[in-house]
């Protein structure tokens, strides 16, 4: 006979503005000191016996199809073990985070600088440079689209075959309206905020190899090893329980390393020598080939009453996702989301457009496409403040959202709002160090 037994569990009674664990303290990360001191072993520090190191040929085209690809010459290199172009893809040249629209190795055409064209696996890295520099690709230039708003036109060159939209999103709330005309002041700008590159210290790379019993092992610094599992074994044609991914220290990451970085490469290579391959980015092919923040245009208009109160935003963002999706989909869906920032909007209407162009991938990064909408909504908020003769940080707090309001979506706040305290903590300590916010065109005395 079996009985069921319950045991009561005793939860610590804590008082109020008491600290627990490291709430409210300052603590040692674990692995600062293994970094700092030089001893934390990164994938780039991993070597195999008998290991080859690989090489990516990068499009120079931003957009053009593929002719040729002469890899004669570079195949009886000294050193040379196996220089691979799409035709030697096992599996499905195509994978994505969001959308499977990436080629491991460009088949019929580039789509921007910096896509993969051929791979290369040599005894030593200066072999493999000298094999990569010796291929030779014959290019049909096709026409080119760099900027979202152009990309989105009828008559844009199609960087996919589908269109140049990923994603349009949609948020409505209120009576737009009624919103603007009970404004006694309407505030419109344009605003455009510039791609970034993440530049995590450590460049991206990976060692693969395959296992006596058939399991192809890696070893990246990736965010996400079951994603990056999941895409390697479409490209190799692969089960997913047949591939070990691991990720030992990672050199930085803050969203650069969500989407494959070599690891397909490095597997590709592994599979066609039989012997263990890592490549290495240098910081110029990291700059080509990684992702980077959405540049986005974006128009955004505001109303007000006189009395300070905000009664309606109306705005419209076109994110340049470049050549694949990466989490395009994604980034660009918060910045309609986020346009109105943490202040409350009675009447809501905003748009975000990701749009393809042949520009370098834009992917995730820290804010994942709220600091953009963040440029155009505080930009906002000063504005209105100047014209309304008001302190921008009053005027802030006037407008921002409490327990009971709703964000642009129509969420109802009820805990977790912290914007006010936020703000009058701010007030205290600009008035404690004498310090004045100033907003538009003025200029402190």
């Amino acid at each position: 006979m079996s009985r069921e037994t319950t045991t009561e569990v005793q939860l610590p009674k804590i008082a109020v503005g008491e600290t627990v664990g490291p709430v409210g303290q300052s603590v040692i990360r674990e692995d600062a000191i293994p970094k700092v001191t030089g001893r934390a072993v990164y994938a780039a520090d991993v070597h195999r016996p008998g290991m080859l190191y690989g090489k990516a040929l990068l499009s120079t085209q931003p957009h053009a199809l593929i002719k040729r690809i002469d890899t004669r010459k570079a195949e009886r290199m000294p050193g040379v073990r196996a220089v691979l172009t799409a035709r030697d893809i096992p599996g499905e040249n195509r994978y994505g985070l969001a959308v499977l629209d990436q080629q491991a190795l460009a088949g019929e055409k580039v789509r921007f600088v910096g896509e993969p064209v051929a791979l290369v696996a040599a005894e030593t890295p200066y072999q493999a440079e000298e094999a990569v520099r010796s291929i030779h690709v014959e290019y049909e230039p096709l026409p080119a689209v760099f900027d979202p708003v152009e990309a989105l036109k009828p008559d844009a060159p199609r960087v996919h075959e589908n269109g140049n939209l990923l994603l349009h999103t949609r948020v409505r709330k209120g009576d737009i309206v009624k919103g603007f005309a009970e404004a006694d002041i309407v505030v419109e700008n344009v605003y455009q905020t510039s791609g970034q590159d993440h530049a995590p210290i450590e460049p991206e790379n990976g060692i693969a190899w395959f296992e006596e019993d058939g399991t192809l092992s890696i070893i990246s610094p990736t965010q996400c090893v079951f994603r990056a599992r999941r895409q390697v074994a479409l490209v190799l044609n692969m089960p997913m329980n047949r591939i070990r991914i691991a990720n030992l220290t990672m050199g930085g990451g803050f969203g650069r390393k969500d989407d494959i970085m070599v690891e397909m490469l490095v597997s590709l290579l592994a599979r066609a020598t039989g012997r263990p391959v890592r490549l290495t980015y240098s910081r110029h092919e990291t700059m080509l080939t990684q992702t980077h923040r959405h540049p986005t245009k974006m128009r955004i208009r505001t109303g007000a009453t006189r009395d300070g109160k905000l009664t309606a935003l109306e705005a419209v963002a076109y994110g340049d996702t470049g050549a694949y999706a990466s989490l395009g989909i994604y980034v660009i869906k918060r910045t309609a989301l986020h346009f109105g920032g943490p202040y409350y909007y009675p009447s809501y209407k905003a748009d975000s457009l990701s749009a393809y162009t042949n520009n370098p991938i834009s992917g995730a990064m820290r804010g994942f496409g709220v600091v953009q909408a963040a440029v155009a909504h505080e930009s906002q908020m000063d504005e209105m403040a100047r014209k309304l003769g008001v302190d921008p940080l009053d005027f802030r707090l006037k407008n921002c959202l409490r327990p009971g309001l709703t964000t642009g979506t129509g969420q109802m706040m009820t805990e977790g709002c912290g914007i006010e305290a936020t703000l009058l903590r701010l007030r205290d300590y600009m008035a404690e160090h004498e310090l004045h916010f100033y907003a538009g065109s003025e200029v402190a005395p």
